[in-house]
């Protein structure tokens, strides 16, 4: 069965702008898949597009949305 994201395409530059902490990673839409051969695949399921690599650690999008399971106390 094929997975969704591998139909999409690569988010814009004008969608994702460098941004101190409301980047990707952090953000309750970023997921992640890994293909057939072991890579990761980054993805933004809000936007039904890939993440360039890199571009999750520097940049975020006005769609932001806090994930509050990253930054909960019993997760550390």
């Amino acid at each position: 069965m094929m997975e969704d994201w591998q139909e999409w395409d690569y988010l814009e530059d004008e969608i994702l702008v460098r941004k101190r902490r409301k980047i990707c990673i952090t953000c309750n839409h970023f997921r992640y898949s890994t293909t057939s051969s072991c890579v990761t695949i980054l993805t933004c399921p809000f936007h039904q597009k890939l993440i360039p690599q890199g571009d999750h650690l520097i940049k975020g999008c006005r769609y932001w949305r806090e994930n509050s399971r990253i930054f909960a106390p019993e997760a550390a």
